[in-house]
């Protein structure tokens, strides 16, 4: 046993080794763990020390040894999830633990780290691993189950193989069933898994957070895990040091060396190894293949290279071999509708940081866009519109913020514009690009379907720009330093259904040819400061939506003719006053909000 505990003690010192090699400070239950076994070997020459006592401590000290960095990266976040997971298999009332997370994030790892920790603390007696996938059946599962743990199933009667099964696992007694990249409900009853004290408890890795609870998980017992970095899972922001906001740069160097030593790159090509590894936003799958990508690489053109064709998705190894994986979530929606509503969404990212929208707002675009059925009331529609978030949470494509917003991860938001460029729709979306001006008449496609701009850098439409975009159905126009737009640049976008112009702090006014937008559904001009021209609406027949807000305008003409107006947003406009009766005629209003506004009427 001590000649055991010297083996690991001499493991745990080069691991230690290892990361303070690259600046980490020894934890405090290693130095504990250190010193306890100091004594007890010193405990040895002592002749009257209790041999039975000294066995027990020594056999407990073993199991209490740390975890540190072995084969896998193992960050705080993960250290976290494995003493969790670990905690809920020690409790009786505990039958399932779910693992849940989006593609490339590391489940399978965890489960993977949870089974080397259970076999070396030696608290179950077996541990079997089926990996289940999309060809998932109960009898395929029972026959992967039963050639895991070594018995032979020859019935064809799924009843009674599942009746031979648990008694087979009955007799294996306190074990753990790892059941990987789980897709699907399933029924373990049916495959012969029976919830028992003291018996089989299972392990479930997928994307899919709704399988996890109709699989019995309970709320407490569902560990989700999310990229590098992400302080939502872990418990509280007291747990995070220092060092966690480098766990990617961490893990990347590790996979770029060898031997678990990790490899240290000359200051002028760390900086753009950085910029890489940040592309990946903390995801462990993009990190490990860009990892595999840049191996060996010491020229720092090569280093240049591949970032620049990273930011264009030109880097066809790693964008596919990454998309691939992520794009299996998307697949398994399996609604058509559900799909097209997470691609458009997907585009309304405010930037390369990912997509990040507060839900009303999110739920409206997909009215605007005839995604959710405009004539439904406005509790129908957001009823509905919960339920698409909902839906799309559960299969890891978003997640929730805690003020009422939804994001979803840069790579899943480039694997939803990837999706569209192979399907051959044409949308122009540009981020934070640096752009100067907007690009140039002959780069609007008369197929183009969506565009959206979000710039400081550009200060100016040129004077009679006039894009010829017969199927353009959204522009967004966000963010840029213009003054105004010209007046030719609305006269061929006669299909145009959503325009938005919100946060242009230098825009003052509208030209006249957005009357001539019969087609317009939803108009949003938000945080739009040094704004105080709006032409006459009142030949936009179409529209259902119209928000102007935080504006300098005084007043809004042809409101009263929108009579198919049911969204109207004036609020936080002091300058604004509305007439006496202008709302009379809107019956179809649904939402009103006149907050913070000058408003002398009738109602």
């Amino acid at each position: 046993m001590v000649l055991d505990l010297e083996c690991e003690e001499n493991d745990i010192a080069k691991q230690q080794q290892s990361l303070e090699s690259r600046g980490k400070k020894r934890n405090r239950e290693v130095d504990v763990w250190l010193r306890k076994l100091q004594d007890m070997k010193g405990n040895l020459s002592n002749d009257t020390y209790d041999v039975s006592e000294l066995k027990e401590n020594l056999k407990r000290h073993k199991e209490e040894k740390p975890l540190t960095l072995s084969t896998e990266f193992v960050g705080k976040q993960l250290d976290l999830h494995i003493k969790r997971v670990s905690k809920l298999l020690e409790d009786d009332k505990v039958f399932v633990v779910g693992i849940c997370g989006m593609g490339g994030v590391g489940k399978t790892i965890l489960a993977t780290l949870v089974e080397n920790e259970v076999k070396r603390k030696a608290s179950f007696k077996d541990v079997f691993w089926v990996t289940v996938s999309h060809n998932y059946s109960i009898s395929k599962l029972q026959n992967d189950i039963a050639k895991r743990i070594g018995v032979k199933l020859d019935e064809d009667d799924e009843r009674i193989r599942a009746e031979n099964l648990s008694l087979a696992l009955e007799k294996k007694g306190k074990s753990i069933l790892i059941l990987d990249d789980v897709w699907n409900y399933i029924d373990l009853q049916k495959v012969g898994i029976h919830q028992k004290v003291n018996g089989i408890k299972v392990i479930l890795t997928t994307r899919l957070k709704h399988v996890c609870h109709q699989m019995d998980c309970q709320t407490n017992g569902i560990i989700q895990i999310f990229p590098l970095g992400c302080l939502k899972e872990v418990e509280s922001e007291s747990e995070v040091d220092e060092d966690e906001d480098d766990e990617d740069w961490e893990l990347f160097m590790l996979k770029l060396g060898h031997d678990e030593t990790p490899r240290t790159l000359p200051h002028e090509i760390e900086e753009i190894a950085r910029c890489i590894v940040e592309r990946f936003k903390g995801l462990p799958l993009g990190i490990n293949v860009m990892a595999r990508a840049m191996d060996g690489v010491d020229d720092i053109h090569q280093w240049k290279h591949a970032l620049s064709r990273l930011q264009k998705l030109e880097m066809r190894q790693v964008v596919e071999e990454v998309f691939k994986v992520l794009k299996c979530s998307y697949d398994n929606l399996m609604e058509k509708d559900l799909q097209n509503c997470f691609l458009y969404c997907a585009l309304f990212s405010i930037d390369d940081e990912g997509w990040k929208i507060n839900k009303d707002e999110f739920i409206m675009k997909l009215v605007d866009n005839g995604q959710i059925n405009e004539n439904m009331s406005l509790e129908e529609i957001f009823d509905e519109g919960n339920t698409i978030l909902n839906k799309l949470e559960s299969h890891s494509l978003i997640s929730s913020t805690n003020n009422s917003s939804v994001y979803t991860h840069p790579l899943v938001r480039n694997m939803a514009c990837y999706i569209l460029k192979e399907c051959q729709r044409n949308v122009i979306v540009k981020l934070n690009k640096r752009l100067t001006e907007i690009p140039l008449s002959h780069r609007w496609a008369t197929d183009l379907e969506l565009v959206h701009m979000r710039d400081y850098d550009i200060e100016e439409i040129p004077e009679g720009m006039s894009p010829n975009c017969p199927k353009l159905l959204a522009l967004i126009l966000n963010e840029l330093s213009i003054s105004r737009v010209p007046e030719s640049f609305f006269i061929y976008m006669n299909n145009l259904s959503i325009l938005d112009l919100s946060y242009n702090e230098d825009l003052e006014s509208l030209p006249d040819s957005i009357t001539k937008l019969r087609s317009l559904v939803s108009l949003i001009l938000k945080e739009c400061d040094s704004l105080k021209h709006v032409p006459s609406l009142g030949e936009l027949q179409t529209l259902s939506r119209l928000v102007i807000s935080n504006t300098s305008i005084g007043e809004v003409q042809g409101l009263e003719k929108l009579i198919k107006l049911k969204w109207l947003d004036l609020s936080c406009n002091k300058s604004l006053n509305l007439e006496l009766g202008s709302l009379s005629n809107l019956t179809k209003m649904q939402y009103l909000d006149l907050r913070n506004t000058c408003a002398m009427m009738a109602v």
